[in-house]
């Protein structure tokens, strides 16, 4: 699919052989911006109003703000959509010939199945032309649907290690630096064994983790492997590891049985009894900041790569839809929020960093950012130099929303049930999948 893409805007004209008179013409008989080519500014005092559907304000609202420092005259009606929520409402107002919004968003959970949808403008082609090689190469399969059409760009980069509490490492594992505790922890092995140390030491009152679902998350993603391939499961070898791993933190009390998003989650950041969590780049904003009030004055928070490698967690692409009223403004737009060293330097405004490399050429210190829960430590610099080179990337399919929703499932028999075990939560899978997917063989 990648390669696809890459043939496509290869061979796209991308404008190259306009007349020299209309691409630079006199002041007088100055370009509508119709006619501004498509990898050109539009002229500053344009015109113009774009709908959006999406979920996260904070960001939307900074990277519309910050363009209209350029663009003034441009204004945006934004719809506030759970994410859960977009792949329904997509799909209704196709089926109604409804109004879709002119820039799309997609999350990562539902969007093997949502970029298969006819709805989106394939970016790689005329007259966008966009060229897929200057995002990161690990995001690049997470933004083409079975097509090879690029539908859409990230907004972000969701590289995701470890969070831990420095006091906390320091007392139970000996260390709060994050080199020495990689070399303690290189692998999900080791990680157990001295989370049995870390509960007996504590009287069962510390846990390594949180909850069993980050982890489970966490270790599926790290493994790089498309949920399905060429129309068919295999449960085991896809799902087999993560499963068993999880089973086994739960049984030795390695992690806690909270349940991820929730109140009673939340509120645990307040309090001591866990180390480790799962933590990408929007993890600090919207988690750590967010719940662990005393964090900021302590900063005793660290950050580290996590045993067995590092992992691409969540993340959001927008893309421009093929009713969208003004291509040309939704494509300035879209390029600006992600392609742009302005919109990079947006974003990391809010703690996050954004997916195109060019903007680190021109600004290397993007690449850097420092939270007060983190003490000294550049959270920016460590994910792009530790985190970013160790990530494998699954390629997305069609099938993701369903199989996310089962092992949501699934993960609520283990966190309810502490005797169900590993081969009976695997054939529970099975049988989920079995039932939601008819065109599909699972074995």
């Amino acid at each position: 699919m990648i390669l696809t893409g890459m043939a496509a805007a290869l061979f796209c004209a991308c404008g190259r052989n306009r007349d020299p008179a209309k691409q630079n013409p006199p002041d007088r008989f100055r370009q509508s911006a119709a006619e501004t080519p498509y990898n050109e500014p539009l002229p500053n005092d344009y015109r113009g109003t774009l709908t959006m559907w999406g979920w996260d304000d904070d960001y939307y609202r900074t990277v519309t703000e910050a363009f209209r420092e350029i663009y003034p005259n441009v204004d945006f009606v934004y719809t506030d959509v759970a994410h859960k929520d977009l792949p329904q409402k997509y799909e209704t107002a196709l089926l109604s010939a409804g109004e879709l919004p002119d820039i799309a968003w997609s999350v990562i959970d539902s969007r093997g199945e949502v970029f298969e949808l006819d709805m989106w403008e394939p970016l790689e082609q005329e007259p966008y032309c966009f060229d897929i090689s200057e995002i990161y190469e690990y995001l690049r399969p997470r933004m083409v649907n079975t097509k090879g059409n690029v539908c859409g760009i990230e907004q972000s980069l969701s590289p995701a290690g470890l969070a831990y509490r420095k006091d906390l490492a320091k007392q139970y594992l000996g260390t709060d630096d994050p080199g020495e505790l990689e070399a303690m922890l290189p692998d999900w092995e080791r990680f157990f064994e001295k989370g049995k140390e870390v509960y007996e030491k504590s009287g069962g009152s510390v846990h390594m983790c949180f909850s069993l679902s980050e982890l489970r998350q966490f270790i599926q993603e790290q493994q790089g492997m498309p949920w399905a391939d060429g129309g068919v499961i295999d449960v085991e070898k896809t799902f087999g590891r993560a499963l068993e791993l999880i089973c086994r933190f739960r049984d030795g009390h390695i992690s806690d049985h909270m349940a991820a998003w929730t109140p009673a989650w939340n509120a645990a950041f307040q309090e001591d009894g866990h180390i480790f969590t799962a933590c990408a780049t929007w993890t600090v904003q919207f988690t750590i900041q967010k719940y662990d009030k005393r964090g900021e004055t302590k900063g005793h928070w660290g950050l580290m790569s996590a045993p067995e490698g590092n992992a691409n967690l969540g993340g959001t692409a927008m893309g421009i839809t093929k009713t969208c009223k003004d291509k040309r403004l939704a494509w300035e737009f879209l390029k600006f929020a992600t392609l742009s060293t302005e919109g990079a330097k947006a974003i990391n405004r809010i703690a996050l960093m954004t997916t195109a490399k060019k903007p680190y050429e021109e600004a290397p210190e993007l690449k850097s950012y420092k939270s007060p829960w983190f003490g000294e430590q550049d959270l920016g610099i460590y994910y792009m130099e530790k985190i970013v080179p160790h990530i494998k990337a699954r390629t997305l399919t069609p099938q993701d929303g369903v199989v996310h929703d089962s092992l949501s499932m699934v993960l609520e028999v283990l966190n309810e049930d502490r005797d169900v075990g590993y081969e009976e939560a695997a054939e529970y899978l099975k049988q989920e999948l079995k039932a939601e997917l008819k065109d599909i063989t699972v074995y």
